[in-house]
């Protein structure tokens, strides 16, 4: 029996109708709300009146988004670096057979899986002026006094960003394990008669090979990290005094703190042009790649 085009329509609607009201509008919404003078008042009234691009005007001579941008940008780019380079050297392990290789596959894994309201909690603990790393370097002798892992403005953003690395890890390790299993062993073999070593195998089989599933990899990587909020809220709320801001925990701070709706939806949309940005430029790497 064959179904006419218009059928086939038909049941895309409940799929369109998500897509546009869970989708598109929101964005859309957002985009008409930083164009407004919205705060909680003129909000539940639906009084906000139209200021144009001053929202844009203020958060951009907004030190604190200047900061959270380059903490969005430091945070990003060493957490997927050190990801992936650690994620690879992982998947070169368990790309062969040894004792106990499911279970520490299955150690490796316990990072992704767990909840990050536990793993948050567990490093605010964990990092805090009077936390267990303090107090285990204290004890060894290696610190006099307890270092401000998280309460410092130097220090705060790094100490996220290695959180991050060490939760981000799992991901990259499963994703390039698994492209590294679809590569024919034929490749190797061949090259370990023609007397390549192990880093020549690497170097001039796996990596070409993986290049697509690499890239990939750092495509989601890097938008997953560049929207992430809910650890550097458990841990540090953004503070000390706005250090470890992200882009994101700015622009809830500024809605949920502040009120400012208007201002937080327009560091959003920034957010979403840069995203846009991106994705535009890593399609454009993958059709190079092709």
């Amino acid at each position: 029996m064959k179904i006419s085009r218009t059928s086939l329509l038909f049941f895309l609607i409940p799929s369109l109708v998500l897509v546009i009201f869970f989708g598109i509008y929101p964005i859309v919404y957002n985009v008409f709300l930083s164009f407004k003078d919205v705060n909680l008042i003129s909000y539940i009234r639906g009084t906000a009146r139209s200021v144009g691009i001053a929202n844009y005007s203020d958060i951009l001579v907004n030190a604190t988004f200047w900061k959270a941008l380059t903490n969005t940008a430091v945070f990003t780019l060493v957490s997927i670096f050190l990801q992936m380079v650690v994620g690879f050297l992982l998947a070169l392990l368990f790309d062969r057979e040894f004792p106990l290789k499911g279970l520490f596959q299955a150690l490796v894994m316990i990072p992704w899986v767990m909840p990050i309201m536990v793993s948050g909690s567990f490093f605010r603990w964990f990092l805090s002026d009077n936390g267990f790393l303090n107090n285990f370097l204290t004890a060894l002798g290696w610190i006099k006094e307890p270092v401000m892992w998280i309460t410092t403005e130097r220090m705060a953003i790094y100490s996220l960003t290695t959180v991050n690395v060490w939760l981000g890890i799992p991901f990259n390790f499963i994703l390039l394990y698994t492209g590294m299993q679809q590569i024919p062993g034929e490749l190797y073999e061949s090259a370990a008669i023609d007397g390549a070593k192990g880093w020549q195998r690497v170097l001039y089989i796996t990596l070409p090979v993986l290049k697509p599933v690499i890239i990939t990899t750092f495509v989601l990587g890097c938008i997953l990290t560049f929207k992430v909020f809910d650890l550097v809220w458990i841990v540090t709320k953004g503070g000390p005094g706005g250090a470890s801001h992200l882009l994101s925990t700015f622009s809830y701070s500024l809605a949920f703190d502040r009120f400012q709706f208007g201002k937080s939806t327009a560091v959003l949309v920034l957010m979403q042009i840069i995203v846009i940005v991106f994705i535009g430029f890593s399609n454009r790497m993958k059709w190079e790649e092709r």
